[in-house]
């Protein structure tokens, strides 16, 4: 059986501009107020709304990518994070532009925006799941299961990055609002000095600089920390905002071992089925 509470919504909108960390196109977002039940869904410039479920994902490479047709809109994984963290279950999200604006690279100022904006109760139910069995899914070096667990939604994450300052990196968290806005929410994205060169070759990283990411070189960071293991902590971000397109709320223990965007989505979209099928 679900846990009972009331679903929400943001008591007002909220809007942000900025530029896109990968097409470093400028971008701009509103979150609005929606009805009970309707979930989360992004809507584009040309009016295209895409619920954001893992039947909807299109893209995985170094972002979580939303589609409907010939409509897309990119990055959404830290906004989604933030929405799941702050306790968010139904919003419109119009998006001008082809990704989310990418902040400071980290899910903060989303949930200072959130926070600012307030959350009212809707006259609904949320249902809050406890998983009844292992799910789990691999790719190749990477994989994630979740397990069953009564007392909440925890993540265990581990990352190596041989052979750069980052080195191995492990983190455990039973998520919390206040731990997830203290812990989670302000570690920020990253990417090796190796693949810079690549990933712009590729049309990714274009808006990407000190003021939105930093680098991992062999020895050294491009720049302060503010995590001593920041890496793996933005990497339990974004597994976050990624599991939350299975678009119920649940209770259990994820373990992901070097996490990547497509396994994350692959466990979101099993975890998807497993829940829908525990709710019938």
């Amino acid at each position: 059986m679900g846990r009972q509470a009331e679903q929400t919504t943001v008591a007002r909108p909220l809007s942000k501009e900025g530029i896109g960390l990968h097409s470093g196109e400028k971008c701009s977002v509103s979150v609005l107020p929606a009805e009970a039940d309707a979930g989360v869904v992004f809507v584009t410039g040309d009016g295209v709304a895409i619920p954001a479920t893992p039947e909807f994902v299109v893209g995985t490479e170094r972002g979580t990518r939303l589609g409907r047709g010939e409509a897309a809109v990119g990055s959404v994984e830290h906004l989604m994070a933030a929405l799941l963290g702050v306790g968010v279950d139904n919003v419109r999200i119009e998006v001008d532009g082809p990704e989310l604006p990418a902040c400071d690279g980290s899910a903060a100022e989303w949930v200072a925006l959130l926070g600012a904006a307030g959350l009212t109760k809707l006259p609904a139910r949320r249902n809050v799941m406890r998983l009844r069995r292992d799910v789990w899914v691999v790719d190749g070096d990477s994989w994630a299961v979740a397990s069953p667990d009564g007392g909440g939604l925890s993540l265990a994450v581990g990352v190596d990055y041989e052979g750069t300052a980052a080195g191995r990196q492990t983190l455990w968290i039973r998520l919390t609002r206040r731990r997830f806005a203290r812990q989670l929410a302000p570690a920020r994205t990253f990417a090796l000095v190796r693949e810079l060169s690549a990933l712009r070759s590729r049309g990714l990283a274009q808006g990407g600089d000190n003021s939105n990411a930093f680098a991992i070189g062999e020895e050294t960071y491009s720049g302060p920390l503010r995590f001593e293991d920041e890496v793996v902590r933005h990497k339990a971000l974004d597994l976050l905002g990624d599991l939350a397109l299975c678009g119920r709320r649940f209770h259990g223990h994820i373990w992901a071992v070097k996490p990547s965007h497509a396994t994350n989505v692959r466990l979101a979209r099993a975890l998807r089925r497993a829940l829908n099928g525990e709710m019938g």
